[in-house]
Formats: structure tokens, C-alpha cells, sequence
């Protein structure tokens, strides 16, 4: 099971708020959100007490789009007792989405435990693509060509939801598993118009939101190798026009947990003549062939 959920990679991107661009174009921004057990069945093997996701995505449209993410999650587990899971996560889009980058480390209980880099690359969109990964693991891999890269994948819900389509079926790969791709199965709810939604007009942290549509959104991961008809795990969460998500709850099977929008503050976007916001170093690693 991966500790940081597709879901919350597969959606870094939002677009800018309604009246200040077109309604296509990414923007950038701070997020935080708080994690509380919505759900923990008696058979459970683990019970999560609490955590908190933070993002800050930086970039635009015309550079590419780089997120910093830290998912932190404290368990009571039935053989080692409290613990506590600290994923820090770094990637890289490129605009043209021919290119993907992730370099993740992982603490518990403040001891340092696996970290590695993967990077993906394209020679054009709808072809297979060529994986590395490296660190304390080695491996290379094919990625599917129909595979969709976070930011695409995150338009193409968005897109999907303005047309007043029910459904999404897409395949997708955000690094956070490993090699791993899944086959997302998305079901979206009916349009809430503007002003709206209750949760987040009771909430502060979401101030401004209130002038958007939003819509709900309630995904299934599959492993690709279709070997169970149940998923992986499950997400939903409301999301607004401009791509920003709230009152979300990742579904673990035996466990489930919500996350409340605690704090938000949009950002500037890079201008299209800055420079390369690729936060990520040239992989140099020579620690053996991967296989």
C-alpha cells in the first residue's frame, strides 16, 4: 500500500481563479490540510490517530509545474505499537508532459527508511515510456502509452466534469508507488453551483472558493495486472473549477481518512520567460544497473 495516495499527486495543478485567466491555465499555490480517522474497522491491523498533508505547487503552463508535498500520518499498529510515517515528495512535469520526475524519502519514527528517484521520459505524447528508478532500490521500466501524468490527468478530470460527464477511465502514473501505474475509475457527481457548497462556506481556509463551481469527484485505483475486481484503495473529495480540492477522504479498505482544508494561499506563477523550474538535480546516481 503506498503511504502518499495517487490522489494526492495526481491532483498538484489548479487553475487560476475565476476573472483572473483564461479557464484553462494552471496556477500555483500553498496548501494545507489536517487528516482525521473518518472510519477504522474492528479487524483493522493499524488505527490511524491523525496527520496532515501540505503542498506548494510552483510553475505555469508554458514551464512545467514542480510540487514539494509532505504527507504525514501517526498509527497505532497492533505489532510495533505508535508510529509515525513521514513521506517528503518532490516532482517535476514538463509542459510539453513528455517528461516526469519524482524523488520521495521516507522517515519512521524519525529514522531514516527507503528514498528514491524516478524519472520518466517521452520521445512524444501517446507513446510508451521509458522509466528509471534509483536509490534504495533499482529498476527500470516501460510505462503504459495511454499513462497520464498528474497535471494532464488532473485537466482531463476537469475537463471531464465541465462537459457533464459522469465518468473517467484513465491510466495513470504519479511515481508515488514505485514503478506502479493504475487504471483510475472516476465517477463525478453533479455540478455545485457557486456559492453552494456548505463545508467550505462554513470553513475559512476556503474563503474565495465561494465564487467558484465545484463538483464531486470519487475515484477507484485498480492494479493494472486486473487480478481483483476491487480497488486498491478509493478517494473522493470536492474539487472546484479552478482545481483545488477539498473535505477529501482517501479509503484504505480496513481504515479511512478525511482531510479538512486548513490553510490555502495562491501564488504567482512563473512567467513564461523565467527560468527552468525543474527543482530537481540531474540524476547522477551510479549505484548499479537497474533491472
Amino acid at each position: 500500500m503506498p503511504l502518499l495516495p495517487p490522489l494526492s499527486l495526481s491532483l498538484i495543478a489548479a487553475v487560476v481563479l475565476a476573472g483572473s485567466a483564461q479557464a484553462n491555465e494552471l496556477a500555483t499555490y500553498r496548501a494545507l490540510y489536517s487528516l482525521q480517522p473518518q472510519r477504522v474497522d474492528s479487524n483493522s491491523a493499524q488505527v490511524p490517530l491523525d496527520g496532515a498533508i501540505a503542498y506548494e505547487v510552483r510553475g505555469s503552463d508554458c514551464l512545467g509545474y514542480a510540487l514539494d508535498s509532505r504527507f504525514a500520518t501517526r498509527y497505532v499498529d497492533s505489532e510495533h505499537g505508535a508510529k509515525t510515517i513521514d513521506l517528503r515528495s518532490t516532482t517535476f512535469e514538463s509542459a510539453d508532459g513528455l517528461d516526469f520526475e519524482v524523488s520521495q524519502k521516507q522517515t519512521l519514527n524519525n529514522a531514516a527508511g527507503d528514498d528514491e528517484r524516478i524519472s520518466v521520459k517521452r520521445a512524444t505524447v501517446g507513446q510508451q515510456g521509458k522509466g528509471h528508478l534509483t536509490g534504495s532500490k533499482q529498476k527500470s521500466f516501460q510505462l503504459d502509452a495511454n499513462s497520464l501524468f498528474p497535471t494532464v490527468y488532473e485537466k482531463k478530470l476537469l475537463a471531464a466534469a465541465r462537459d457533464g460527464q459522469g465518468r473517467d477511465d484513465s491510466v495513470i502514473f504519479d511515481g508515488s508507488d514505485g514503478d506502479k501505474q493504475y487504471r483510475a475509475i472516476t465517477f463525478i457527481g453533479k455540478k455545485r453551483d457557486a456559492g453552494t457548497y456548505l463545508p467550505d462556506l462554513q470553513n475559512t481556509a476556503a474563503k474565495g472558493l465561494e465564487r467558484l463551481a465545484s463538483w464531486p469527484f470519487s475515484i477507484g485505483y485498480y492494479s493494472l495486472d486486473g487480478k481483483s475486481d476491487a480497488p486498491d484503495f478509493q478517494a473522493s473529495f470536492n474539487m472546484y473549477e479552478n482545481g483545488i480540492t477539498t473535505e477529501m477522504t482517501f479509503d484504505y479498505g480496513s481504515y479511512a481518512l478525511k482531510g479538512t482544508l486548513q490553510k490555502l494561499e495562491m501564488l504567482a506563477s512563473a512567467p513564461c520567460n523565467g527560468s527552468n523550474i525543474n527543482p530537481l538535480p540531474p540524476d547522477t546516481s551510479t549505484a548499479g544497473t537497474p533491472q
